[in-house]
C-alpha cells in the first residue's frame, strides 16, 4: 500500500514591529527639534528619522518649532532687537556728550586717533553698565587694532606725552607774549601820537565812532564762535607748531645783527 505524503506550504514567520525605547524617542525628539530650528522642514524630518506624522506634529507643537511658532519668535526677536538698538544708540550719544564735556575741562591736547580710542572706552563702559555686553564688545572690536598701534607707538617713549604737553604750554605762552607785545606796540604808538598832538597844541583825537552797519552778536553766534575755538584747540598739533616756532626763531637770529 502506497502512502501518499502531502506537504503543506510553510508560513513565513510573523515579523514583529520594532518599538523604540524611551531613550531612543527622547534622542529623536532632541535631534528633530535641533534640525527644525536649523531650517529643515517637518516633511524632511519625517522621512529622514522615520517618525510618524502624528508623533512629529505633537513634538513640534510641544517644543515650539512649528512654522507659526518660529515666525512668531523671529518677529518678537526682531522687535526686541529694534528696541535694544535704540537704547544702545541713546547710551552711545550720552557717553559721547559726557566725554566731550570732560575734554573741554581738561587742559591737554588730544590727537584724533587717541580721541577715537578714548571715546570707544567711554561708550564701552556705559554700555557694559547698562547690560548691553554685545554692543560693548563691538565698541572694543572697532578700535582694537588702533589701540594696539597706539600702545606700540608709546612703548619705550613714555616721555612723549610729557613733551607734547610741554609743547602746548610753550606755544600758548609764546602766543600770549606776542599778543601782549602787540598790545604794548599799539599803546606806545597811541601815547606817542598823543604827545605829538599835545606838543603841537592840537586837541586829542576823538574816539572812533561805532560802525552803524555792524550788528551785535547773538548768543548763538557767540556760542558757535567759542565752540569753534575749542574744537580748533583740541585738534591743534602743538608739537609741529613748536618746531615751526623754533625754526623761525633760528632764522631771525641768523638774519639779525652779527
Amino acid at each position: 500500500m502506497t502512502e501518499h505524503m502531502t506537504t503543506r506550504p510553510q508560513t513565513p514567520p510573523k515579523q514583529t514591529r520594532h518599538r523604540r525605547t524611551r531613550a531612543e524617542l527622547d534622542a529623536l525628539r532632541t535631534l528633530a527639534r535641533a534640525a527644525a530650528l536649523g531650517g529643515e522642514s517637518l516633511a524632511s524630518l519625517r522621512a529622514r528619522f522615520q517618525i510618524p506624522e502624528a508623533t512629529l506634529t505633537r513634538w513640534a507643537r510641544l517644543d515650539g518649532y512649528r512654522q507659526i511658532d518660529i515666525k512668531a519668535r523671529e518677529e518678537a526677536d526682531a522687535a526686541a532687537r529694534g528696541e535694544g538698538d535704540d537704547a544702545v544708540e541713546a547710551i552711545r550719544q550720552q557717553a559721547d556728550e559726557l566725554w566731550q564735556m570732560c575734554e573741554e575741562m581738561q587742559d591737554r591736547p588730544t590727537t584724533g586717533a587717541r580721541r577715537q580710542v578714548d571715546l570707544a572706552r567711554a561708550r564701552t563702559l556705559a554700555l557694559a553698565e547698562a547690560g548691553h555686553l554685545d554692543a560693548a564688545e563691538e565698541e572694543i572690536a572697532a578700535v582694537l587694532r588702533l589701540a594696539r598701534i597706539l600702545s606700540f607707538s608709546r612703548a619705550g617713549t613714555g616721555e612723549m606725552e610729557k613733551f607734547q604737553n610741554q609743547a602746548a604750554i610753550i606755544v600758548r605762552q609764546k602766543g600770549l607774549e606776542r599778543a601782549m607785545a602787540y598790545a604794548r606796540q599799539i599803546n606806545e604808538a597811541a601815547e606817542a601820537e598823543a604827545a605829538a598832538r599835545k606838543a603841537a597844541s592840537l586837541s586829542s583825537r576823538p574816539p572812533p565812532e561805532p560802525d552803524p552797519d555792524s550788528a551785535a552778536w547773538s548768543k548763538a553766534d557767540t556760542d558757535a564762535f567759542y565752540e569753534h575755538l575749542r574744537e580748533k584747540d583740541r585738534t591743534r598739533d602743538y608739537w609741529a607748531e613748536l618746531m615751526e616756532l623754533r625754526r623761525r626763531e633760528r632764522e631771525e637770529g641768523e638774519g639779525g645783527p652779527q
